[in-house]
């Protein structure tokens, strides 16, 4: 039986408004962090998928979920076999870096970059530029496993096409909400109280990470044995899996459908 996308995204049970509009903090921290430890999520909301092997417009249909953006977990390949440059052909054309790398920092510490990638139709260097965008969200340590020919295992990707000012407005949004976060003390308490009271909101949601709850232990930075899963807010991956045993799971959205 061949499942949609439409089906996909009605099995995963969302409450009624939902949107993902995570911030460049929680998009490193609470996600790719977590995936590069090799845990799982309570909503698998973002799918895995060789991104450099397709076309920008075709990947809106193999997302989990978006309406104007999608979001994808990829691998990223080298270059050259010794090199530390990424290849950034795809489809038929390629993605070429545009301004400036933007640090991501989590309590005063450097945890990954975004950078911002424009797609090209045809060969470098004389491609024609297309409105496709791609930010691209990596580790500031290596996330590949010991003798991977890759450059990264895992990185996190952001796709949009730049068509109009809503765009450009829902960015500013994000923005907003990544500079205001935390900023406020009363804002954490009211929405504790909202959401104490939307008892019949699927229990799954209540287990999604907290960026107020995270305690970090730096001790290990830098040595390149980092354990991501400490960084993403949890004690130690035996204890999760463990917790993660002693409720039921299911799978809603499995990687076969991508």
């Amino acid at each position: 039986m061949v499942f949609s996308r439409s089906d996909t995204v009605s099995q995963m049970n969302l409450p009624p408004g939902f949107r993902f509009f995570p911030t460049d903090e929680e998009l490193l921290v609470q996600y790719l962090c977590r995936k590069v430890a090799g845990l799982h999520f309570p909503l698998q909301i973002i799918g895995e998928i060789d991104l450099y092997k397709f076309d920008p417009w075709d990947l809106p249909r193999k997302a989990v979920f978006g309406e104007k953006e999608w979001y994808f977990f990829s691998p990223r390949d080298r270059k050259y076999p010794n090199g530390s440059r990424p290849n950034r052909v795809a489809g038929s054309g390629y993605w070429k870096a545009t301004g400036t790398d933007k640090i991501i920092t989590t309590e005063g510490r450097k945890v990954g970059i975004k950078k911002s990638l424009v797609f090209y139709e045809g060969k470098a260097p004389k491609g024609s530029k297309t409105d496709w965008i791609m930010h691209e969200y990596r580790l500031s340590e290596p996330s590949r496993k010991h003798g991977s020919s890759k450059l990264d295992d895992w990185v996190l990707c952001r796709i949009y096409k730049k068509n109009s000012s809503k765009q450009s407005q829902s960015s500013c949004e994000i923005e907003s909400r990544e500079y205001s976060h935390g900023s406020s003390p009363s804002s954490s308490s009211h929405y504790d109280v909202v959401l104490e009271s939307l008892e019949h909101i699927d229990d799954r949601f209540a287990n999604l990470p907290r960026m107020d709850s995270l305690k970090l232990n730096l001790q290990n930075w830098g040595s390149g044995n980092f354990d991501w899963a400490t960084l993403a807010g949890l004690n130690s991956l035996p204890e999760y899996v463990q917790a993660q045993q002693s409720q039921p799971y299911r799978d809603d959205v499995s990687s076969s459908k991508l």
